[in-house]
């Protein structure tokens, strides 16, 4: 199942992974739906995009392995796919590094993943403040599930954590989660990301006026003192 929804790659990018050369695997479907998802067809009609075989993707690395450090996984959400292990095994196998990104729903397959060492780095999205996630999410998420995840990962030596700053998220908001992460020790990183008014899941999101950068430069200062490191994306 996993294999016929990898439904983008991109052979090379320098954005995606902090201080690496990095190729990305796009994996169809999510559990949530989030009002300010740029990925509408990935996570709504996969269906009408094209499926990337796994062969092509591992010829591609194989024939690529003096300019790319690593492998990024991401979504969609990928811990929806229980073979998502298997995946992560035949890239690991080639000798790459691997990082995962997902929204921390499935703490039972970030386990797995974790103790059998099959990624080297964790990126995980917090939507917004916990009362506050399905009305962003639009999926009534058991908290407990995305506390859970954020502990596992605080664990693990290399991760972050970064946030969409959709407009509806307001400084409060941001300050819980910021607050929240310093108290549970998972606070080595923190990104804050730009809102892209386009191709969102609810297109009522597209209306609104995404943060100035004088503004995200503001909210960044809010926070720092939380983090051993903390920065701004896709501005």
């Amino acid at each position: 199942m996993i294999y016929e929804n990898i439904k983008g790659f991109v052979p090379m990018s320098l954005v995606d992974w902090d201080g690496k050369v990095s190729c990305v695997i796009f994996l169809a479907g999510c559990n949530f739906k989030c009002k300010f998802c740029h990925n509408k067809e990935l996570v709504l009609e996969p269906a009408k995009l094209k499926s990337i075989s796994l062969e092509e993707i591992k010829n591609y690395l194989s024939n690529n392995k003096e300019f790319i450090d690593g492998v990024v996984i991401t979504g969609g959400e990928p811990c929806i796919y229980e073979e998502l292990p298997d995946l992560c095994e035949e890239i690991k196998k080639l000798g790459f590094k691997l990082k995962i990104e997902t929204n921390g729903a499935y703490p039972g397959m970030l386990k797995v993943l974790l103790d059998k060492k099959l990624v080297d780095f964790v990126s995980m999205d917090i939507k917004t403040s916990f009362e506050n996630y399905k009305e962003i999410t639009n999926f009534d998420i058991d908290i407990e599930k995305i506390k859970k995840a954020i502990l596992l990962i605080s664990n693990f030596p290399d991760y972050e954590f970064r946030i969409t700053l959709y407009p509806e998220i307001k400084k409060e908001d941001l300050i819980k989660i910021a607050e929240y992460l310093k108290n549970a020790g998972a606070n080595k990183a923190f990104f804050i990301q730009q809102f892209r008014a386009e191709n969102c899941i609810d297109e009522d999101a597209e209306k609104f006026k995404p943060y100035s950068t004088h503004e995200l430069d503001g909210f960044l200062e809010d926070i720092k003192p939380y983090f051993k490191k903390a920065g701004l994306r896709n501005i």
